[in-house]
């Protein structure tokens, strides 16, 4: 019975470890834990310095899916700017090609005209 009672706990605990894992608990604690243990000079109320930089971080996370959304939105308007400005170049190219076939029209039809009152 001991050892049903031992494996249920172990379960539990394991599921609840997975759970912490999962949502980045784990390293954010031991994260603040180790920026708390680095400090030269420790504050007077450690779970004060701990709730703070906790915040910090949840402030960051969020700050960090609106840039990520920015970034996303900022991409996809540099790719459809990409292919305006392509279909935009070809445009130009053609209408260059356009211009040069008209302009030596217009020069070979004033060629035969300046031969023709020669």
């Amino acid at each position: 019975m001991t050892n049903q009672g031992n494996h249920s706990v172990n379960n539990k605990r394991e599921d609840f470890k997975k759970y912490l894992n999962e949502f980045g608990v784990i390293d954010a604690l031991t994260n603040v834990l180790a920026d708390l243990n680095g400090l030269e000079i420790r504050p007077t109320d450690p779970l004060d310095y701990i709730r703070t930089h906790m915040t910090e971080i949840v402030k960051e996370r969020e700050e960090l899916k609106i840039l990520k959304a920015n970034y996303e939105s900022m991409i996809s308007q540099i790719q459809e700017m990409e292919e305006e400005n392509m279909k935009l170049a070809k445009k130009i190219k053609g209408l260059e090609n356009y211009g040069d076939e008209s302009s030596r029209s217009k020069i070979e039809e004033i060629d035969e005209i300046n031969i023709g009152t020669e």
